[in-house]
């Protein structure tokens, strides 16, 4: 047998190993959100979308293995903006009294209504 057919089984499961080993959330995180939170995983916020009482404490999750920011990009008139830096494996909370709608991003991974972005509906 010669050395690459004796070489290809090895570097068929190198490659699935470093798959394996992402550092994105890709492998199923555990981060499955309740009605008041939302997951940050595979670069994405999930739910994109969320609709809440008002007076609910909204929490974003990280499930990634990278940092992510949860950033207003649009909120009611009378609402406070925020950008928070979310590390790896940690969460943030907010209270969102104000009714209306609240557009959040990432700064890192999106944009205002592009990429890693959100949107929050307070009743």
């Amino acid at each position: 047998m010669n050395m690459l057919k004796r070489m290809a089984p090895l570097a068929l499961l190198g490659a699935l190993l470093a798959c394996s080993n992402s550092t994105y959330g890709s492998n199923g995180s555990g981060c499955t959100p309740s009605a008041s939170q939302v997951c940050m995983v595979m670069t994405q916020f999930s739910p994109t979308s969320r609709t809440v009482a008002a007076g609910t404490t909204v929490t974003w999750i990280n499930g990634d293995g990278i940092t992510h920011t949860t950033t207003s990009s649009s909120v009611p008139a009378t609402a406070s903006n925020w950008s928070i830096t979310v590390a790896a494996g940690t969460n943030t909370s907010m209270k969102l009294t104000v009714p209306g709608t609240y557009q959040y991003y990432c700064t890192i991974h999106g944009s205002p209504g592009a990429g890693m972005h959100g949107t929050i509906i307070v009743n």
